[in-house]
C-alpha cells in the first residue's frame, strides 16, 4: 500500500509525462464547464459526463473544421457516423463545479473510421483527470454499413494534424 502523499506524486509525474507526449501531438483544445447538475452524491464529476465532455469537444472540433451538424446531409455526408467503440480510464477525481480542458487529437483516420484520442484535465494542465478514445464509423446512408470519408473531410483532417 502506498501513501496518499506517493500516490499524488506518481500521479503528476504520470501527468507530466503524458504533458511532454500531447506536446508533439496535434491537439484541438475545449475549455467546458461543470456544473451543479454533472456531479455525484459525493461532489465528484460523475464519470459518464467524461465522455459527454469528450463527445462535445469532438464536435467543436468538426465545427471548427467546417463540418457543421445543421448542414444538409448533402453538404456534409460525413456527419452521417456512428460511435463504434469507447474506452475510458479515470485518473484522478474533479470535485465540484469550475472548468475543465478537453484535449482532443486524432489518433487514427482509417478508409471509413476514425480514432479520436481525448483527455480531460484542469485549465492549468497540471491534473489530468481522465482520458480515453473513440471509434467511430461513418456509414452510408442508404445501406448503414461502414463508408468512405469524404476527401473534404479526410483533406481537413490531415491538414489540422500538420498545422495544429
Amino acid at each position: 500500500m502506498t501513501s496518499p502523499g506517493l500516490g499524488r506524486a506518481l500521479i503528476e509525474a504520470r501527468t507530466a509525462l503524458i504533458g511532454m507526449v500531447r506536446a508533439e501531438m496535434a491537439q484541438f483544445r475545449s475549455v467546458q464547464h461543470v456544473y451543479f447538475d454533472d456531479l455525484d452524491a459525493l461532489n465528484i464529476l460523475h464519470n459518464v459526463k467524461y465522455l459527454l465532455f469528450m463527445e462535445r469537444a469532438r464536435a467543436e472540433l468538426f465545427n471548427a473544421l467546417g463540418f457543421h451538424w445543421k448542414d444538409e446531409i448533402t453538404i456534409n455526408p460525413d456527419k452521417f457516423h456512428v460511435v463504434a467503440e469507447h474506452s475510458i480510464r479515470y485518473v484522478a477525481p474533479f470535485d465540484g463545479e469550475g472548468d475543465v480542458a478537453v484535449l482532443v487529437n486524432v489518433d487514427h483516420l482509417g478508409k471509413s473510421s476514425l480514432i479520436v484520442a481525448a483527455c480531460v484535465e484542469s485549465v492549468d494542465g497540471k491534473i489530468l483527470y481522465a482520458e480515453g478514445k473513440t471509434r467511430i464509423v461513418r456509414l452510408d446512408l442508404e445501406t448503414r454499413k461502414p463508408s468512405p470519408w469524404s476527401d473534404r473531410f479526410r483533406g481537413a483532417i490531415e491538414t489540422w494534424r500538420k498545422n495544429a
